[in-house]
Formats: C-alpha cells, structure tokens, sequence
C-alpha cells in the first residue's frame, strides 16, 4: 500500500479508488465512503472531487434509508428513506480496466505486513488467505485465522483495517486450536474450502 500510495500520491485517494473498482455499480455517500475507506470527511471530499475531475466518478442522486426520529417511548427503530447524493464509478471512465489491474490485481497488502498485524493478537499457529487474496470470490473465507488465547477484538479491528485499505468487506473466521482440530475432525465444510482449495498459507505451526 506504501508505495501504491506514493505512485498514485495518496494513500487514502487508493483506499477510494479501490472501494469503487470493487464495488462498480455501487453507490456510496460520504458517510458510507468515510467509514469503509476510515479517512476523515475532509481528506474524502478532496479526494472525491479530484477523481469526479478526472472522469473516475460520477453523481448519483439515490434513496437512503435512515432511522426517524420520534417521540415514541417504545424502543423499536422507525425508518425512513430520504433523497441523497452519492458517488458511483464512472463505467466509460478510459483507463478502468488498467487501474483495475494495478489496483486490485496486484497483491492486495503485502504478506509480511498481514503476519505482522494477526501476530498482536494472539499465538497465531496457521494464518490462511483465500478468496479474494487468490483472485476467486467463489469461496466461504477471505481469512482463516487459527491460535490461542485469541484476542478476538483485536483481530477484528484488524480486519476492518484491511477492509479499509483492500475496499471490500472480507468474510474471516477465528478458531481457537482445539475447535479448529474438532471441525477438521468432522470434515468441517467451511474449513474443507479453504484447505482443499487454493490459498496461501502465511503461517503454519505444528498444531
């Protein structure tokens, strides 16, 4: 991500870019696009009007649903749908299909970086990628992450990191060792997908 940053000149202007080629025909307002891409409202609107600039995106006017204030004293949520403007990729954008493959085609964020940040929380003893890292959205997992003493929380808020940085929701499971055992065991299907098809395993310890 470093130096994709420093080729294209911001880091966060990748983070957008790559939330809108993931996601074509998407339509993301700036509350939505500072939350998946966790940039600040500021950074986003210029990055956004950089790339509406250039062609990249376009205006889209789209129905929202919020929640509806009330004065009700029962608890149950009131929603409503309100006009709102967001941004979409531009398909005729003329260089898509080469930012596609420098931005997401290439190694999404660098092995050694994804060891380095599963390894706070926890004894990690297998750390599997699948899915998306493999360039095949037709499997269960993204990330399987196997260990002790697993600090769960952690492992989540790193993931929401990545999420940040790779512009897609990724689908993950933790277990610990003796549950993971268990399920290999039984020939656990989602396990089973991840094993039995292509992935790349950045750490396996005898478990």
């Amino acid at each position: 991500m470093d130096l994709i940053g420093k080729i294209f000149g911001s880091v966060h202007r990748v983070k957008i870019m790559r939330l809108f080629l993931f996601n074509e025909t998407g339509i993301f307002d700036i509350d939505a696009i500072t939350k998946r891409s966790r940039v600040s409202k500021d950074i986003a609107r210029k990055e956004i009007n950089l790339l509406l600039n250039i062609g990249f995106l376009k205006k889209k006017t789209f129905q929202k649903k919020v929640e509806k204030k009330t004065r009700s004293k029962t608890k149950e949520k009131v929603f409503t749908k309100v006009n709102t403007q967001g941004w979409v990729l531009d398909p005729r954008f003329a260089l898509k299909k080469q930012l596609k493959a420098l931005l997401i085609d290439t190694d999404l964020v660098a092995e050694k970086e994804i060891i380095k940040r599963f390894k706070k929380a926890g004894n990690i003893k297998l750390l599997i990628l699948s899915g998306i890292f493999m360039k095949d959205e037709n499997r269960l997992l993204d990330i399987l992450v196997v260990g002790d003493k697993l600090k769960i929380e952690v492992l989540k808020k790193e993931i929401m990191i990545l999420e940040s940085e790779i512009g897609k929701e990724l689908n993950y499971a933790f277990f610990e060792t003796e549950e993971f055992n268990y399920r290999m065991s039984m020939y656990d299907k989602l396990i089973r997908d991840v094993t039995e098809n292509d992935a790349l395993v950045l750490v396996d310890v005898v478990l």
